[in-house]
Parts: structure tokens; sequence; C-alpha cells
């Protein structure tokens, strides 16, 4: 059996927005707090979990409910990007490898004060290359610049043979991938465009930043 038919994934919370335009809703006033998606993903002997959605004291139980594993069962998170809202549990995995896309750190690193809280956390992570680096066998890094410079997603193909792409704010929800639009915070709304072009044309499945999943006819 190869590594790419053992891959593995679970959505660990399915995200919404704190306020969200295709709902009628004013993007300058928050309706209720964010909560992205965030999943997890099994190769081999890795335990990836990307995006830590909930609090440091909240992460146990909904590892447990959701995939019936213990905190020290995870060996990698994956921070797509360094926006607050996917990185509030990072610090219940002490022992685990926390990667994040080198662009990002790059970004990051040019706007966080020396005396931000946030730097302490920026440092501990280890940078990988934001396009095609095997972090573990068969999933790979995709650049997806646009919401922020360096964000970037992980590609693999399932033990069902789909393409999946977990996406995360390259596309909020679904929605948002149709009209091929930016959130109201996105760094640069081209490169958005740009960038679900993209999985348009390379996903099978896509996991949103904000939203379940969905299947995608692949262009072209």
């Amino acid at each position: 059996m190869s590594a790419a038919t053992q891959i593995q994934w679970h959505v660990l919370t399915i995200g919404h927005l704190s306020r969200n335009r295709f709902w009628g809703e004013d993007e300058k006033t928050a309706r209720r707090g964010a909560l992205c998606t965030s999943a997890l993903v099994r190769a081999g002997e890795a335990v990836i979990l990307v995006d830590p959605p909930m609090q440091p004291e909240e992460m146990p139980g909904l590892l447990d409910r959701r995939a019936g594993l213990a905190v020290a069962d995870v060996t990698h998170v994956y921070l797509t990007h360094f926006h607050g809202d996917h990185r509030f549990g990072l610090e219940a995995f002490p022992e685990a490898e926390w990667l994040m896309p080198d662009d990002e750190c790059v970004f990051w690193d040019g706007r966080l004060a020396a005396d931000s809280p946030d730097r302490a956390l920026l440092e501990r992570l280890l940078p990988v290359p934001a396009e095609n680096s095997e972090i573990a066998p068969g999933i790979v890094t995709m650049h997806l610049p646009g919401h922020t410079p360096g964000l970037a997603g992980l590609a693999f193909t399932d033990r069902d043979g789909f393409r999946v792409v977990l996406a995360a704010d390259a596309a909020m929800t679904r929605d948002f991938f149709e009209a091929r639009a930016g959130y109201f915070n996105s760094h640069d709304f081209e490169a958005v465009a740009n960038s679900i072009d993209r999985l348009r044309a390379e996903a099978d499945v896509i996991l949103p930043g904000h939203d379940n999943y969905f299947f995608n006819k692949r262009a072209g």
C-alpha cells in the first residue's frame, strides 16, 4: 500500500465567520466570535493538527471527541498562517513540532514589535517552504497567498483517491470561493482570486477556513 492511500483526514471543527457579507452582514461589525475550521491528518506515524482552533484548555476534549486522541498523540501542529483565530490552541501542544510557511514567518517577523507577546510564539515556529514541502509522507505545502502573503495550505491524495487541499483562508467559505472573493481583512484581493483559481484547477475536495469541506469539479 502506498503512502498516499494511507492518508486519512478528519474535520475537527467546522468554522464560521464573525461576519459574512454573503449573508447580508456588514463586514465592519462583528456579529459573533470567529471559529476557524480545523483538521487532523494522519500519514504513517505523523499526526498533524492543522490550525488549532480553541483555547489550550479546550483542545484535549476536542481531540478526544473528534478523533479519540490525546494531546500527546499529535506529532506536528501546522499553522496555515499566523492570524490569531487559527492558532488559539497552539500552546496545548508543547511536545509537538510547530510548523508554519516560511514566507508567513518572514512577513510577521517584519510586522511584530520586539516586545509583542506573539513574538515568542513566532520564534518557536519552524519555517517550512510554502510550496511543495513534504511535511509527512504524501502531504505537501501549497502556497495560496492573498489573505496573507505567506499563507500555505496542505495538499494530498487521500485514501479514497481524492486530491484534497486544506486551504484555510485562501477560501473563507464556499461562497467566497465561488465569487473569487477575499475577506474584509485580506492582504491582497487580486492574489486571493488567483489562489482560488489554483484551487479550482487542482483540488477535488477543498476544506475552507470557516466552513465545511466541499467538492470541486476541477477547471479545465
